[in-house]
């Protein structure tokens, strides 16, 4: 059962008049994925107009199109349904669904850990439905809405920016009861600019939280808190962190190539929780942390959170290790890239005792700054004891610099591959690492 489950739906939440009711199986943006039954959404993007290929939904079976192509106004085909701007027909829906919900609307953003913190938050709740994938953009939230279980206690919906008023437009959707910002980094710098901009931008979910909400952030910059807490007087705080003043931080903490233990301190429980699992990387103790602070405010049961997490099917679920060439161990880390993100990839790298290798592709969007902060990866890779850094695309030449004498730059992709392939060793661990835009996934198979 879902929101969006049959045409009779869509006309309530959209609100216009369509006649035939039928069941709806699948809602895309993408002909690819068309099936007999499917609702096809029309939308205008850089690169491709969704409304050239209504034709094509209709053939593979579409039942109902939602198209905002001006010359469809007026047309007769009852599948289609003419409205002024796809995308704030998105929005639309979404709000009036939300309108209606009376669960609890928990949303996450930050520069790093949002969609291992949406994911650990939904695998230790019961009752909910999640974000779809990663779709945490203006179409994704409304997608992952309309998908949703009317029956769920609790929507957890991942929000992403890489400009300002991202956050806004979200959250204004959303309207959480509890907001999660996971982190303050070095993310989306073309268009914020600084961290004082990437601080702005992920603040924007805060003044779309309902009244007397709950704000759960991150205490590693004691400046940031104390803006967060001054900038609604009704939302109570929680923090979370190492420091041992966060409302909830890590103690006894031991990282290991396979897995972390800690316990989860705090005023606000009679005793700590003792946390043991096989998510890899001191960056996840606070992703932990933070899914842990949902989980108290939601009272759910401690416990049970504990338990969730000791799963042997909870593994990392960006960095997924694999055996690869000539029996070497892969950590495929390809989904995105920023410096911080690297960085805390470096340190899960920096676990293993076996000889350690990094393929890094260019980290895009850092604006003016972009060759200084390849070069200071290049740096830090170096100071946690890297062996080997090979470089590919025409930024990571200030890493390779930063590095020193035992990197490697590459231009070339077949290059790389024919390197990959004659030099990796069953002794080897490899990490590939890049923003989306450089396609790292394709090095995974050669």
């Amino acid at each position: 059962m879902k929101f969006i489950a049959n045409t009779s739906d869509l006309s309530k939440y959209l609100e216009v008049a369509i006649t035939k009711n039928e069941t709806i199986k699948n809602i895309s943006t993408d002909t690819r994925t068309i099936q007999k039954g499917s609702m096809f959404i029309a939308i205008k993007g850089k690169n491709f107009d969704g409304n050239d290929f209504i034709d094509d939904a209709l053939d593979k079976g579409a039942i109902i199109v939602l198209a905002d192509n001006k010359h469809l106004k007026n047309n007769k085909n009852e599948k289609i349904i003419y409205v002024r701007d796809s995308i704030l027909a998105l929005k639309k829906i979404s709000k009036n669904i939300l309108k209606k919900y009376n669960g609890n609307v928990v949303a996450i953003t930050g520069s790093n850990g949002k969609t291992t913190t949406t994911n650990l938050i939904a695998k230790t709740l019961r009752n909910n439905s999640k974000t779809l994938k990663n779709f945490n953009n203006e179409i994704g939230v409304p997608l992952s809405i309309m998908n949703a279980s009317p029956k769920s206690k609790h929507l957890v919906l991942e929000i992403g920016a890489s400009k300002f008023k991202d956050i806004d437009y979200l959250s204004k959707i959303l309207q959480p009861h509890i907001g999660v910002i996971t982190n303050i980094g070095n993310s989306h710098l073309e268009k914020l600019r600084n961290i004082s901009g990437v601080f702005k931008v992920k603040s924007e979910i805060i003044k779309n939280m309902r009244k007397d909400g709950i704000l759960i952030v991150p205490n590693d910059n004691k400046n940031h808190l104390d803006k967060w807490k001054k900038m609604r007087s009704d939302l109570e705080v929680i923090s979370f962190g190492m420091r041992k003043d966060s409302d909830f931080y890590a103690t006894g903490i031991t990282i290991k190539s396979n897995g972390l233990s800690f316990a989860i301190s705090s005023k606000l429980i009679k005793k700590p929780i003792k946390i043991n699992t096989l998510l890899e990387g001191e960056h996840n103790i606070n992703n932990i942390l933070a899914a842990f602070a949902v989980n108290y405010c939601l009272k759910n049961d401690l416990s049970s959170f504990s338990k969730s997490l000791s799963s042997n099917k909870l593994k990392n679920l960006r960095q997924i290790k694999s055996k690869w060439i000539k029996g070497s161990t892969l950590i495929d880390d390809t989904y995105n890239a920023n410096p911080d993100s690297t960085k805390k990839s470096i340190d899960l790298l920096s676990n293993y005792k076996k000889k350690t290798v990094l393929v890094l592709g260019d980290m895009l969007e850092l604006g003016r700054n972009k060759n200084r902060l390849h070069k200071e990866v290049g740096k830090y890779a170096k100071q946690k004891g890297i062996d080997v850094l090979i470089g590919f695309g025409s930024l990571t030449k200030h890493s390779i610099n930063g590095f020193g004498k035992e990197g490697i730059f590459f231009n070339s992709e077949k290059a790389l591959k024919a390197y990959l392939k004659q030099n990796i060793t069953s002794k080897d661990v490899i990490l590939i690492k890049g923003s989306r835009g450089m396609k790292m996934e394709r090095f995974k198979n050669v």
